[in-house]
């Protein structure tokens, strides 16, 4: 049932890719994982063009020195492990547009979830990641240097910051 829910959600993923859509925030797990529907359709969100805190806890080893730096970040900011929950309505609706099998989600005319993530110093972009539109890539740096100048986040611990640049290519 697992495998066939997967596979339904996949190709309802690729076919997110042809437009815009109007979709339904059911819940949210996490940062990096927002569950929505799209005519009573479930699928799941994940942001596009972010690499979350949330996602680079999922990767580390939990003995780690980043780990530790990790757990005390949240406990030093607990604002970030509720970013989503507190950001995003649910039972809202939002513009959705499916991007490299990820969604960009419209927060409001034009800014999005994945710039609110990377301003907030919640999420980085990935190293090396080709981002499919030039605009986008050039708001997310741009937002990734407000982060940084504010040293919001992930930008105010040099720990946590050598953390996520040490880390692993997002696929």
């Amino acid at each position: 049932m697992k495998k066939v829910y997967s596979l339904f959600c996949l190709f309802f993923a690729w076919n997110l890719e042809a437009a815009s859509i109007i979709a339904l925030l059911k819940s949210v797990e996490n940062n990096n994982v927002l569950h929505m529907h799209y005519k009573k359709t479930p699928f799941v969100c994940v942001p596009y063009g972010v690499e979350t805190v949330d996602e680079l806890m999922l990767r580390m080893d939990s003995n780690s020195s980043c780990m530790r730096y990790l757990q005390d970040f949240r406990r030093a900011h607990p604002k970030e492990k509720f970013f989503a929950a507190s950001s995003l309505h649910v039972q809202q609706q939002y513009s959705v547009e499916g991007m490299d099998g990820e969604c960009l989600l419209y927060l409001s005319s034009e800014h999005t979830y994945s710039e609110a993530l990377l301003e907030k110093g919640y999420g980085r972009r990935p190293v090396g990641y080709r981002y499919k539109d030039v605009i986008l890539k050039h708001r997310f740096k741009d937002a990734v240097k407000r982060a940084q100048i504010t040293k919001a986040g992930i930008w105010s611990d040099v720990n946590i910051r050598n953390c996520f640049l040490m880390t692993t290519e997002k696929k």
